[in-house]
């Protein structure tokens, strides 16, 4: 089953995504900002604390985080890939119906230990791009209660596979729609702090969207629905490849390395 599929990629990012706008995260990105910079937001928010100077340690915050999700999402496929091919499907549903109790509990709050929240404190001093890395990595652990109903349900779904180089691109996409927004706030801070707000006041929608895409993982895992999906993505590949060896270029040409593309996260 193509789990880095373009479907499955796009769900990854989205939930990346709505983990930055989850309530134990959004309001906390200026303490962030402040902390990686040393500036005060009010200086952050003026760019007399130097955007790019902001923006590479912000990166380093990035990276920090991701290096520990791609590594969960390393040690989940390598132990998929262990159980064998005997019975992966059978593990699959019952991995599918986690995912879809754990996205009926973000709608419904009826699992009283997943309420826990444990949150790292950023030091009072300015962190240097290293600290920003190993800050990004204590973030990834010291969040996890607060996003692991989402974090959880992308790493079953990556696991899934038992294909520890897909499994690893599934989380790398998460971490994207983790990441980028952040590296966004802190180069626009002044432009994107409306919009913060906005998020913040609208908290309760965003608990409803991630809970309704994490059921849906899980329903895709539970009925390998994403299947379909991705011989529908392996058909158009094969178009496009034929296409390529036959067509005008640069439209072959484009066409071609669509086809690769598609071929690769379908295979």
């Amino acid at each position: 089953m193509g789990s880095t599929s373009l479907p499955g990629l796009a769900g990854a990012f989205l939930a990346g995504l709505l983990s930055f706008l989850s309530p134990c995260v959004l309001p906390l990105i200026p303490v962030y900002l402040s902390f990686i910079s040393g500036e005060s937001l009010s200086q952050i928010r003026d760019g007399s604390s130097g955007r790019f100077r902001l923006f590479l340690r912000s990166l380093s915050f990035v990276l920090g985080f991701t290096v520990v999700f791609v590594v969960l999402a390393i040690l989940f496929g390598t132990g998929a890939r262990f159980i064998g091919s005997s019975i992966p499907r059978n593990i699959m549903r019952g991995a599918g119906i986690v995912v879809i109790l754990l996205g009926l509990n973000m709608l419904f709050d009826f699992i009283p230990f997943l309420r826990t929240e444990l949150k790292a404190q950023a030091p009072n001093n300015a962190a240097g791009a290293s600290k920003a890395f190993l800050f990004g990595m204590l973030f990834a652990a010291g969040w996890s209660p607060c996003i692991g109903p989402i974090l959880s349900s992308i790493l079953l779904f990556a696991a899934q596979s038992g294909n520890v180089a897909r499994a690893a691109f599934l989380l790398g996409a998460y971490s994207l729609g983790l990441g980028i927004p952040f590296l966004l706030t802190g180069l626009f801070f002044d432009k994107t702090e409306p919009l913060l707000r906005w998020f913040k006041q609208h908290a309760r929608g965003v608990k409803i969207t991630a809970g309704i895409l994490i059921i849906f993982f899980g329903v895709l895992m539970l009925t390998a629905g994403l299947t379909s999906i991705t011989t529908f993505f392996i058909k158009i590949g094969y178009m496009l490849e034929d296409y390529a060896q036959t067509g005008t270029p640069p439209f072959s040409t484009i066409a071609g390395i669509i086809a690769r593309w598609l071929l690769f996260q379908g295979a």
